[in-house]
C-alpha cells in the first residue's frame, strides 16, 4: 500500500519527536541515550551503535518495526540471542506475545514486534513512542547484563597473571 505525501510527512514528525517524547517516559537511569534519525528509521543506543533500539517503517508492507536489533559481529550477535531467548518467557509475560527474537540477515539479530500502520496520527505517535518506552525499560537492564559481563571478561582477560 503506497503511502501518500501526507502520510508520510507524518511518519517523519514522529521520528523527529521520538527522542524528546520518549525519554520523560523512561527510568532517569535509561533517559540519556544516543539517537539517529535515518530516512524511514530511527535508531537509539546506549553504548555501541551496533546494538540499537529502531522504529522502522516498513512502507512496501505498511507496517512499523518496533525492536531492539544487534548487528555487531556474528558471535557477538549468537551471545545477545542467546541471553534474550534465555529470557524471552519473562520478556513476552512483560511485553506480551507480539515480540518475537530471530536471527536474520548478516548474522543479525533482533527482538521485536510489527504493527499495521495506516495512519500515524496523534494517538499512534502517542502509542509508538509509549510501547518503544516499555521495550526499552524491559529490555535494556537484560542487554546492560551482557555488556557488564563483556566488561569483566575482557578485564579478566588483560589483567597481568601471576
Amino acid at each position: 500500500m503506497p503511502w501518500t505525501d501526507r502520510e508520510w510527512g507524518d511518519r517523519h514528525l514522529l521520528l523527529r519527536e521520538l527522542p524528546d517524547a520518549v525519554r520523560p517516559r523512561l527510568p532517569a537511569d535509561l533517559a540519556e541515550f544516543t539517537y539517529r534519525p535515518r530516512g524511514s528509521l530511527a535508531q537509539l543506543h546506549y553504548q555501541d551503535p551496533r546494538v540499537h533500539y529502531e522504529l522502522w517503517f516498513h512502507w512496501r508492507t505498511g507496517r512499523l518495526e518496533i525492536g531492539l536489533h544487534f548487528e555487531r559481529d556474528e558471535r557477538t550477535n549468537e551471545a545477545l540471542f542467546e541471553l534474550f531467548d534465555r529470557h524471552i518467557v519473562a520478556i513476552k509475560a512483560e511485553l506480551g506475545e507480539s515480540v518475537d527474537l530471530e536471527r536474520w540477515d548478516k548474522g543479525w539479530a533482533r527482538i521485536y514486534e510489527t504493527w499495521p500502520c495506516e495512519r500515524v496520527d496523534r494517538q499512534f505517535r502517542a502509542l509508538t513512542v509509549e510501547r518503544l518506552a516499555r521495550l526499552i525499560s524491559v529490555l535494556e537492564p537484560i542487554r546492560a547484563t551482557f555488556e557488564r559481563q563483556a566488561f569483566v571478561t575482557l578485564e579478566n582477560a588483560s589483567a597481568p597473571r601471576r
